[in-house]
């Protein structure tokens, strides 16, 4: 759009100034007429003086005119330097005869009567005409205005006057304005180019974000509608927001309903199963194992439904409610902590680097101690027996960069792609059992919304590595 627009204010501007320019002789062709005008009817009011019984006596406008050329003067006008006159007169008699020529008598005795300044002046006419002295160059044009010379009655006309000036004496001044405007013309392209290609920017701009965030949408991640300084899309964004809630909204709820319908069918079958078979005639020991399991998947079904709507709560929002200054070291530091008896328990080997200092960034406190505490209880889920646990806090490109791995038995092929969906789960080799599938969605959310990103993926030579990137606060 901005090249568009470029190219078509380009091509106005262009036009515009190619006709100015174009347009600067005829206007200085217009300009050199007017004076002409004025010296034409001066020089044959001056001249009827020297009328006589019908006869123009031309001895004295001779001697005066041939003193004149002979002057020596220089006049500096503006950029210009004048030393010479190049305005010329001729005077014809009642006949049309040129009587008068100050160029050196050149045309004395010619008939000029069909000339059209002297043929319109002698009929009472504006008498004006303009002739090339080569017919293939207009630029050498001359200029004739003609006036009436009366006698003494003032009724009767018994000659002309004619004055004259080349085109090239405007040349000069033209071809000035020519560079002048040429010059102004690129100063200003320049600056029109550069306002231009701001101002569509500056147009295109809220445009741009408002895809960016619709496409956002449309990958199902967390988005909205960004705030617009523009009237016009301010009200579009808004409008486009409203929608985006309400449609998200109805969307989300099918999707829970679902999701959460189907997660709940094997727990709530397993504990129906167990109920129906427990009486009174049942051994201890087998209504004991029974009961244990209608406690576990009890406990199955409340996490599940802890965590959705732990997800539900982070999933609804566009933006961060509330901002604070957060220790993330800190904040691994005390999930490790709550861990330490599972730990103890599996034998694990925990290693951890860049933990002893505060790493600073802005967010949701809670938020981010469920969602690492979530990346923790994962890998020390999926990490067998006396095996090794590491979390990692270092500054990368400008980013800090959360790093847990373990050395479980790293992520199917089949399953890369996914590990963030809601309600995915993978069996749990060391237990034999699926997750509910929420922790990793959880996580991914808390990420975007942070303005950040998790990354799950394989280790060389085995286990998994989960990365939490952060935008480090400036």
């Amino acid at each position: 759009m901005v090249a568009g627009f470029l190219l078509i204010a380009g091509g106005g501007f262009f036009g515009l100034m190619k006709t100015i320019r174009n347009d600067v002789e005829r206007q200085y062709s217009q300009a050199s007429e007017e004076p002409l005008v004025d010296t034409a009817h001066l020089f044959a009011s001056l001249l009827e003086q020297e009328v006589a019984d019908g006869e123009i006596d031309v001895s004295r406008l001779r001697a005066g005119v041939e003193s004149a050329y002979e002057r020596e003067f220089v006049a500096q006008i503006y950029q210009i330097r004048k030393t010479e006159i190049q305005t010329h007169i001729y005077v014809t008699n009642a006949e049309g005869i040129v009587i008068f020529d100050s160029e050196g008598g050149a045309r004395e005795g010619e008939d000029y009567s069909r000339y059209n300044d002297v043929y319109l002046a002698r009929a009472g006419a504006y008498g004006k005409r303009a002739s090339r002295t080569d017919l293939e160059d207009s630029r050498t044009t001359v200029f004739y205005v003609a006036a009436p010379i009366f006698d003494e009655s003032g009724e009767k006309m018994v000659g002309t006057l004619t004055v004259s000036r080349p085109e090239t004496a405007m040349a000069p001044f033209a071809e000035e304005s020519r560079s002048l405007i040429l010059k102004a013309s690129f100063i200003t392209a320049a600056i029109v180019a550069v306002l231009g290609s701001l101002w569509a920017y500056w147009i295109m701009l809220p445009v741009s974000r408002l895809t960016r965030e619709a496409q956002r949408i449309a990958e199902g991640r967390q988005a909205s509608m960004p705030e617009m300084g523009i009237a016009e899309f301010r009200s579009l964004s808004i409008a486009l927001e409203n929608m985006r809630r309400e449609l998200e909204g109805k969307h989300y709820v099918e999707n829970y309903v679902q999701a959460l319908t189907h997660e709940l069918k094997s727990p709530l079958a397993a504990i129906r199963g167990a109920a129906e078979l427990i009486d009174d005639k049942m051994p201890e020991k087998q209504r004991r194992r029974f009961l244990d399991n209608i406690l576990t998947e009890t406990n199955r079904s409340e996490d599940m439904v802890r965590r959705l709507v732990q997800l539900a709560s982070v999933e609804s929002q566009t933006s961060l409610r509330k901002l604070e200054k957060i220790d993330i070291a800190g904040l691994v530091v005390e999930e490790l902590t709550e861990l330490s008896s599972v730990v103890e328990t599996k034998r694990l080997q925990v290693r951890s680097e860049g933990l002893d200092g505060p790493q600073m960034l802005e967010g949701d406190s809670l938020m981010l101690r469920i969602a690492i505490g979530n990346v923790l209880n994962n890998a020390i889920d999926f990490t067998p027996e006396n095996g090794s646990l590491e979390a990692l806090l270092s500054c990368e490109n400008g980013k800090l960069v959360l790093k847990v791995i373990d050395s479980g038995p790293g992520i199917p092929g089949y399953a890369e792609g996914r590990v963030f969906d809601r309600f995915y789960s993978l069996k749990n080799e060391v237990t034999g059992r699926k997750g509910s599938g929420i922790g990793l969605s959880f996580v991914r959310a808390t990420m975007e919304l942070h303005g950040g990103e998790a990354i799950l993926q394989n280790r060389e030579g085995g286990g998994a590595e989960m990365l939490l990137e952060f935008n480090l606060m400036l």
